[in-house]
């Protein structure tokens, strides 16, 4: 029940951000984050939207995502294991310094880690339906074997810095190489891992696009 209040909440948060970005201003980045996982850092992909409610504040939601396979069965009659983990937060950003070829935010973002454990050595068919000009297709794909599904809250501060690398000069869009450093706290208790195993810091480098919508 108090998970199901914070993803309401977070609904709603994320239909405010929406309401409220007044600025024709966008932000968008792309790149690699280093993500605590089991036992170990694993690179996940990162991206995160925003919108510029003012000239210095912008909200907008992130998503990460990687996965790690195990030699460990953590209970479960199988070989060996892989788990997927997703994150999905509500993002809000403050542009502390903005000098032309240079910025300096700090942000903070929170939402939910949602993680998978599967069996890849045990898989069975899924299939999905599609119509094309009246005629339906049927595609079939061989999935893994889901084992546990966890769910956590987590809340992530940091800083962002940002270079400026140049512009598209025909849209006015500023093409920027960007650093974000993070600590990720997760709450919660899975069949497998705990939050607590998944709190440390994390580190993100990718290209950010800046401009007008």
């Amino acid at each position: 029940m108090r998970m199901k209040k914070v993803i309401y909440i977070l609904g709603f948060l994320s239909t405010c951000n929406l309401f409220f970005a007044q600025k024709d201003h966008i932000a968008f980045f792309a790149g690699l984050e280093l993500q605590p996982a089991f036992k170990k850092y694993l690179p996940a992909f990162q991206m995160n939207g925003r919108i510029y409610v003012n000239d210095r504040i912008s909200l907008g939601g992130e998503l990460a995502y990687t996965q790690q396979n195990h030699s460990e069965d953590f209970g479960y009659q199988s070989n060996r294991t892989r788990s997927y983990h997703t994150t999905f937060n509500v993002l809000a950003q403050n542009d502390l310094i903005k000098k032309e070829n240079f910025s300096l935010s700090v942000y903070i973002s929170t939402g939910i880690y949602f993680l998978s454990l599967v069996n890849p050595d045990e898989t069975y068919t899924e299939m999905s339906y599609n119509q094309i000009k009246g005629v339906w297709f049927v595609n079939e794909y061989e999935v893994p074997r889901r084992l546990s599904r966890d769910l956590f809250y987590n809340i992530q501060p940091g800083m962002d810095l940002s270079y400026k690398l140049g512009n598209i000069n025909k849209e006015n869009v500023g093409i920027y190489l960007t650093s974000r450093i993070g600590y990720q706290f997760v709450v919660g208790n899975g069949s497998f891992i705990n939050g607590t195993q998944l709190t440390k810091p994390v580190f993100s480098l990718g290209i950010t696009f800046n401009g007008p919508k």
